[in-house]
């Protein structure tokens, strides 16, 4: 009986902190630097270093992008609520855009579509951002479709502060 006992607790136990831990969902506050290897579909001389601050349904990503182009400040904010607003987008000039951002289904990342312009020059971008388990490794998908076609990239971020 005890043995019993014993193992129904054990098992109401286990149940809890899995359910406790699975409730958490991600915080992607950090300074993270991008990781070349780890990527792909890039560009070559392509860098850049992020601090997102994180905060409950509120994301501030401030970026520093650098290529054979020149170097690029990014300052974007989203709202995981997934509404969608409107935004103004560094490129192409004096276009308006669309913004939805939400949560990923199991709290581990999040995702954000963009549409900038419309019609058959519209520009739709889909980033889905996760952490690792661990919380050092952040991973962005970019889905992308253009009057160019539609393609992919993945960027790779090691924490560093």
């Amino acid at each position: 009986m005890r043995l019993k006992t014993l193992l129904t607790c054990l098992a109401f136990m286990l149940s809890v902190s899995v359910y406790g831990a699975g409730g958490e969902k991600a915080n992607l506050s950090g300074t993270w630097k991008f990781d070349q290897d780890k990527s792909h579909s890039n560009g070559p001389g392509f860098d850049q270093t992020m601090t997102i601050t994180h905060s409950g349904e509120k994301v501030k990503l401030d970026a520093k992008q650098k290529s054979p182009r020149g170097e690029v400040t990014i300052n974007e904010e989203y709202t995981l609520d997934g509404k969608e607003v409107e935004f103004t987008p560094p490129n192409p000039p004096n276009t308006k855009g669309k913004r939805k951002a939400s949560w990923l289904a199991n709290g581990r990342g999040i995702l954000v579509e963009d549409e900038i312009g419309e019609g058959q020059a519209a520009r739709r971008v889909a980033r889905k951002m996760t952490l690792s388990s661990d919380g050092k490794v952040l991973t962005i998908d970019y889905y992308i479709d253009d009057s160019r076609g539609s393609f992919e990239l993945k960027r790779v971020y090691n924490k560093i502060g």
